[in-house]
């Protein structure tokens, strides 16, 4: 029996903001890319750069099942990579405070996948500034209402893999910011396909 492929540390940020009412950043795979075609939160590969990082630069980062260290390490690269992808938390050598991002999911791509990955995903808020597409990887990104990408997936316009939509399933019981934020305090979790993800 082969030996599965082994998962690689990922991040993803989930960012909201309410225009009035709450909406959720999406991107847009470009066709050819990993999950081509698909919507997405900015996120990636979390390097030893990140994990270099270390708390001093996100202190208050945290997330279940991982050291101070670490924790910073994966917020490290979801920010990262909202830079990189969408052009947002421009200044490299900002300290950020950790503590005002939210530690909402951890999936695991499952063992038979070709490419796998062990991703958090971070809820955050719009820390201002325009979002863009800055990675020729996204071929769009917007703000939306949640339970209007819900529908248009429904409808077919749009496509997601699982954890996309449970995030947008749960965001879309929300009115705005605060309540997204004070949601995840409340301990609920469901099961999916791609694992465990509190909400």
């Amino acid at each position: 029996m082969t030996a599965p492929i082994p998962a690689l540390a990922a991040a993803s940020m989930v960012i909201i903001d309410d225009r009035p009412d709450l909406h959720v950043l999406i991107g847009k795979r470009r066709p050819g890319a990993f999950v081509g075609d698909m919507i997405v939160y900015p996120g990636g590969a979390v390097d030893a750069a990140d994990f270099a990082v270390g708390p001093s630069r996100l202190p208050g980062a945290a997330a279940p099942g991982l050291s101070a260290a670490d924790a910073a390490g994966y917020l490290h690269a979801a920010v990262r990579e909202s830079r990189e992808e969408v052009g947002l938390w421009p200044d490299v050598e900002a300290v950020i405070d950790g503590a005002c991002f939210a530690a909402v999911g951890h999936w695991v791509t499952p063992e038979d996948a070709p490419r796998r990955y062990d991703t958090r995903f971070f809820l955050a808020r719009h820390p201002g500034g325009e979002a863009a597409v800055c990675d020729p990887e996204l071929v769009d990104v917007w703000w939306e209402r949640p339970s209007d990408t819900l529908d248009r997936l429904d409808r077919g316009e749009l496509h997601a893999i699982t954890p996309t939509v449970s995030f947008l399933t749960a965001l879309s019981q929300y009115r705005n910011v605060e309540e997204a934020f004070s949601g995840t305090q409340c301990g609920r979790k469901r099961t999916y396909d791609w694992g465990v993800t509190t909400f």
